[in-house]
């Protein structure tokens, strides 16, 4: 049986989530850029979902991307329940360089992802990805390719 997955990323032309979001099949949702707005848009997600897959840009990276394992937000964690070693593995099968993170980020990535967690109970993953100046179009469309692939587990 096919899961029911949602992907996530930010609004804005120029920003890498959006743009690969535009390019992936499935259930969306595009999150406000503000720390009230995000919320809000997380807060009114009713469906549910086997695995909710989030995307955010980080100018630091190159080509690979970052599973990140934690959120924190007001001093409190939450960890995800997915399995990040195998969702790192099947973005490697797919081509794409991938590390995984157990430091919580800052910003409104990391908060997003504090509120999803909180929200489908831990069934949620956030995988930072490059710039458009720093992510070929061939490892966009891997990137693509791999959540095809979860989608169908």
């Amino acid at each position: 049986m096919k899961m029911k997955v949602l992907c996530t990323g930010f609004k804005g032309k120029n920003n890498s989530s959006y743009y690969l979001l535009s390019k992936i099949s499935g259930q969306k949702l595009f999150l406000t850029n503000s720390y009230d707005g995000l919320k809000k848009d997380i807060m009114n997600v009713t469906d549910k979902y086997d695995l909710v897959v989030m995307f955010g840009l980080d100018t630091s990276l190159k080509n690979t991307v970052r599973i990140e394992s934690i959120a924190e937000w007001d001093g409190e964690e939450r960890a995800t329940k997915i399995d990040c070693d195998e969702m790192c593995r099947c973005l490697i099968e797919s081509g794409v360089q991938c590390v995984i993170s157990e430091i919580p980020t800052k910003y409104l990535c990391n908060a997003a992802y504090f509120y999803m967690l909180q929200k489908v109970s831990g069934k949620a993953v956030f995988i930072h990805i490059p710039s458009l100046k720093n992510m070929s179009e061939h490892t966009m469309e891997k990137i693509v390719k791999s959540m095809e692939e979860i989608e169908n587990v």
